[in-house]
């Protein structure tokens, strides 16, 4: 092995033969394993462990290093870095050492061992002028020194912090190397995440700044360009991607950038002279810049080069990357110019110093993955070849290395976060928040594979909880949440109930201690998975809500209830995901059946003893899971709607009066009346609905008519309170100022009333109301529901391909206002603002937000205060926009002969003759007047929620002896249809068609 040199200092100073700069890569007859130039010094790494430092005399007459011996008590040291003041020494073992002086007079310098690394393996150090960095070998990354510029990245205190202390910000990334420059630090991750935080004056942590940063910042320009190694200089530095291309920012002066000019770049910008040539190397001096390229064997140097650290035998500077003479020779001093592609092996850079490592052995050049795994260890991480040794092991004598390996993995979230990547087509190097860049499928056959070997199963376990419970809360990067998304996958596969519990809890825990952004990035992540394996974990967490809830309900105590309500937050965040998604999976897969069930059962009880006292417990329990709607099927929701109405019946003052006299032919008004006169208290009692000058109790019947009435008199035309819109014929609020009265807020109260009393009204509102009710933000989608011309021309817009197709539209950001016709800016100097292909985005974002949201602001605001004072049960909070809508609009999907056969009889059955002849007549009928029997039937013609398979009622023998004479006539309450014997089909169908006329002119049932 041989050295090529050149720069500040010439190799004859440190004491070894030279000839045309080059020298024999030994000492002694030892071959040098490792080297380190930097202020003038020089310190070699032997292959036996043993270090030699190189310093500059004190005496200025003296022109010769003097060579001295590194002395580590019965350690073999691996690597050696400098700093300006400071070597550090890392040892096979992983141990740090540091020298803090030079120029002793002894032949022996002893560095000092850093306690706080003491048995912690390090396999990875670096050095700044002044600060120093060190990774382990479990992912954690250490800095000590000077902090004048945050170069430690852990306070913003200008300290000195002698000993080191751990970065928590970078903790759970997968680092895969590190780097200091004069006063500024660097980590790339195994997935090419850039780090960078200290100095900044020149723009060296390529975040478009000169401002200074006291903690790790990621470079965005850089995401997903593949980086695999970093080299930093005094102020600038270097990038190299996977790809061979090199990326520069920072200080410019002397041209080390190899722009081709002295700027200064903020951010990182890719070196044009050096694109296509496929860098695999490169290296910072302090002001210069080395690239290697292994297939042609040219090394590219630019920078500074007014001490002869660029090789070209000048002593000038070189804005941009220039082929560098190399004068390699062997011992005998014979040129190897024509051999040069396959026999470097490293390059070096220095402060003003350049070197190559070069062997006359063809075939030694490496590949930029070689070179990053030659210049730095990796942090643990899993392989196929790791795997496999620990499962064929049947050696009991190495079980306890492979315990410490598997504890080293997976006790650490950087080596659990750096292992399972998706290498097919470089895919992890996309990790981002909506990719997560593992590869699910090894994740799973790992587990499956060591389960079936229990004692590595069993240390697994047993990490991964130490593991879970040393979480941070602000992971910094998508990288960090992996470990988030791959434990499930060993849960899933565990047996013991109590495992099962713990580890859920422990993520669980972890999940929800995350701050509120790194929870949507979490979000997004879930968002982005492939559906079988959000199905699975959904399933998981399902599961887990069940054993928790039946744990629960047998024995109540606050740490049983407090376990069930974390899982349950878990599962309601996936189901919040599922619903951004659009619905990755069937909702049912969220559903605790369980708790509905115990619902039931819960409140037959209670009915059957009378004594709610005797179950409070588990009834408190159960309407504290309202904050989980997602376990709740729509039935199961429904019956806590009404446990929520029971309980708000309780808590009535006695004698409280709700009774709404009505006419008919003034009904708006009698009801606006009515509840302008009401205090919110009143609206806890059933409403009670008299019809003037009519006999009948309203048992529900008479409230489902008036609701059924009220609605179509308000929503008309007619009545000028709401906007109707010709193409869908839905209704939406006008413009705010339109209207001065309190309408809204009494239509509000009209809508809460009719969902408290559990009566069907047809408001025509479009879903876009419900989601504002429930704090969901309308979209495009929406637009296309309430205006479907006017969706259609926003989508026009969005799928519009040609630029001048869209300027010819000579749009703006207004909207022409429906109140006056004056023109509306959607945004702050809209009018001047033309709508461009860049823009049109947000152009039909502030059209649908104006719409549904800004012109109508007041209007709905008074709709939801009187909403919410309509229905003072808050369990309607449960309910999505659509379950919201279903109950309270009803729908018209009707299934006639579902109807007959839910029908059930008294003093008939289905084979008596009259029953066979009116469902004859029935379904002779016009579908408008089989609508009218159901009006008649029930006070609507909608389909309450559920549909015709939950729709019952009840035929009842009239009993009159001469039941030919008289009308069908209907119980609305009870939804029981008195049927007289009639003697003919014929006579039934005419009979039942004047009941229907007759009811349809005068509204009588």
């Amino acid at each position: 092995m041989y050295c090529c040199c050149w720069g500040e200092t010439d190799c004859a100073d440190f004491g070894l033969t030279a000839k045309d700069q080059c020298f024999p890569l030994l000492y002694g007859k030892e071959i040098i394993y490792e080297i380190s130039f930097q202020n003038g010094n020089l310190v070699i790494v032997l292959r036996n462990g043993k270090t030699i430092l190189f310093e500059e005399q004190e005496s200025l007459a003296q022109q010769r290093h003097k060579a001295k011996v590194v002395a580590v008590k019965g350690e073999s040291i691996h690597t050696a870095v400098s700093g300006e003041s400071h070597v550090l020494f890392l040892t096979r073992a992983g141990e740090v050492y540091e020298l803090m002086c030079f120029a002793k007079k002894s032949e022996t310098v002893c560095p000092r061992l850093i306690p706080n690394l003491q048995g912690i393996p390090i396999i990875q150090i670096a050095c700044g002028r002044h600060h120093s960095l060190a990774l382990s070998q479990d992912g954690k990354l250490f800095s000590w020194g000077l902090n004048t510029f945050g170069q430690l990245g852990i306070t913003k205190k200008k300290v000195v912090l002698s000993s080191p202390r751990h970065l928590v910000n970078l903790e759970g990334v997968p680092l895969a190397q590190i780097s200091a420059g004069g006063a500024h630090s660097i980590a790339v991750s195994l997935s090419g995440t850039v780090f960078t935080w200290g100095r900044n004056n020149a723009g060296q942590l390529g975040l478009g700044s000169t401002e200074d940063k006291y903690s790790p910042n990621i470079v965005r320009s850089l995401e997903q360009k593949k980086t695999i190694f970093v080299s930093c200089g005094e102020e600038h530095t270097a990038i190299l991607t996977k790809d061979g291309m090199v990326f520069t920012f920072g200080a410019g002066g002397y041209g080390q950038l190899g722009h081709n000019s002295s700027r200064n770049e903020l951010k990182p910008r890719l070196v044009a002279e050096l694109l296509g040539v496929q860098v695999s190397q490169i290296a910072c001096g302090w002001y210069h810049t080395l690239a290697y390229v292994c297939t042609t064997g040219k090394l590219y140097t630019f920078g500074c080069g007014l001490q002869g650290q660029l090789g070209n035998r000048k002593r000038c500077n070189q804005l941009v990357p220039l082929s560098a003479e190399l004068p390699l020779t062997t011992k005998n001093g014979e040129s190897l110019s024509d051999k040069i592609p396959n026999l470097i092996k490293r390059i070096h850079a220095g402060g003003n110093q350049s070197m190559i490592i070069y062997s006359e052995v063809e075939n030694c050049s490496i590949s930029e993955d070689q070179f990053a795994n030659s210049m730095n260890k990796r942090i643990a991480i899993l392989n196929d070849g790791t795997v496999q040794k620990w499962i064929n092991n049947t050696d009991n004598k190495k079980r306890m290395k492979i315990k410490r390996e598997i504890g080293i993995i997976f006790s650490s979230a950087s080596c659990v976060n750096g292992s399972f990547l998706e290498t097919s087509n470089d895919q992890h190097f996309k990790t981002s928040p909506v990719e997560l860049g593992v590869d699910m499928s090894a994740v799973y056959l790992f587990f499956e594979k060591v389960k079936q070997r229990p004692y590595i199963f069993e240390e697994v376990k047993t990490s991964v909880k130490k593991m879970l419970a040393s979480l941070t809360d602000s992971p910094i990067c998508a990288e960090a949440l992996r470990v988030y998304l791959i434990v499930p996958e060993l849960i899933r596969l565990l047996d013991e109930e109590y495992d099962i519990s713990l580890l859920t809890d422990l993520l669980s825990n972890a999940i929800l201690n995350l701050k509120k952004d790194k929870r949507k990035m979490f979000a997004s992540l879930l968002t982005a998975f492939p559906t079988s394996f959000f199905k699975m974990f959904v399933n998981l967490y399902q599961r887990v809500s069940k054993q928790c809830f039946q744990k629960t309900m047998e024995k109540y105590s606050e740490k049983n209830i407090k376990q069930l309500k974390m899982i349950l937050h878990i599962l309601q965040s996936f189901y919040q995901v599922n619903l951004d998604a659009g619905l990755k999976i069937q909702e049912q897969n969220f559903y605790v059946p369980e708790v509905t069930r115990a619902f039931k059962d819960l409140r037959d009880r209670c009915l059957q003893l009378r004594n709610w006292e005797e179950f409070k417990n588990p009834m408190l329990l159960l309407l504290s899971l309202k904050d989980f709607p997602c376990i709740f099927d729509m039935e199961g929701k429904l019956e806590m709607f009404e446990l929520g109405n029971a309980i708000a019946l309780q808590k009535m003052i006695p004698g409280m009066d709700n009774s709404l006299p009505v006419r008919r032919e003034n009904i708006l008004q009698d009801a606006f009346h009515f509840l302008r006169r009401r205090s919110p208290n009143n609206f806890q009692a059933p409403l009670q609905v008299y019809f003037s000058r009519e006999q009948g109790v309203d048992q529900g019947g008479l409230s489902q008519e008036f609701f059924t009435l009220v609605t179509k008199e308000l929503c008309t035309p007619e009545a000028n309170i709401f906007k109707h819109y010709e193409d869908s014929r839905l209704i939406w609020f006008p413009e705010d100022g339109s209207r001065t009265g309190d309408e809204y807020h009494l239509a509000g109260e009209i809508c809460g009333l009719a969902l408290y009393n559990r009566c069907v009204a047809d408001f025509h509102f479009p879903l876009a109301l419900y989601k504002k009710l429930l704090n969901i933000r309308p979209t495009l989608e929406d637009m296309h529901e309430l205006s479907p011309t006017e969706g259609r021309c926003l989508q026009g817009l969005l799928d519009e391909d040609y630029d001048d197709v869209i300027d010819r539209l000579m749009l703006d950001f207004t909207k022409l206002s429906t109140n006056d016709g004056s023109v509306a800016e959607l945004i702050p100097d809209g009018e001047a603002t033309p709508v461009t292909r860049h823009n049109r985005k947000q152009y039909v974002d502030a059209y649908v937000d104006y719409v549904f949201n800004t012109s109508v602001k007041k209007n709905f605001e008074d709709f939801a205060y009187g909403f919410k004072k309509g229905c003072s049960n808050v369990m309607w909070a449960m309910f999505v926009p659509v379950e919201l809508m279903a109950i309270i609009h009803g729908n018209t999907v009707y299934d006639w002969e579902q109807l007959e056969k839910n029908a059930k009889y008294i003093g008939y059955d289905v084979s008596s003759e009259v029953i066979k002849n009116f469902w004859t007549v029935f379904h002779d009928l016009s579908e408008e007047m089989k609508k009218r029997f159901l009006a008649f039937l029930t006070g609507t013609d909608r389909i309450p929620v559920g549909g015709m398979e939950k729709f019952t009622f009840t035929i009842c023998n009239q009993g009159f002896l001469y039941s030919d004479l008289f009308y069908p006539s209907a119980n609305t309450c009870a939804r029981i249809l008195y049927l007289p014997c009639y003697s003919s089909i014929e006579a039934l169908r005419i009979r039942l068609q004047h009941a229907l006329q007759f009811f349809e002119e005068f509204g009588l049932a």
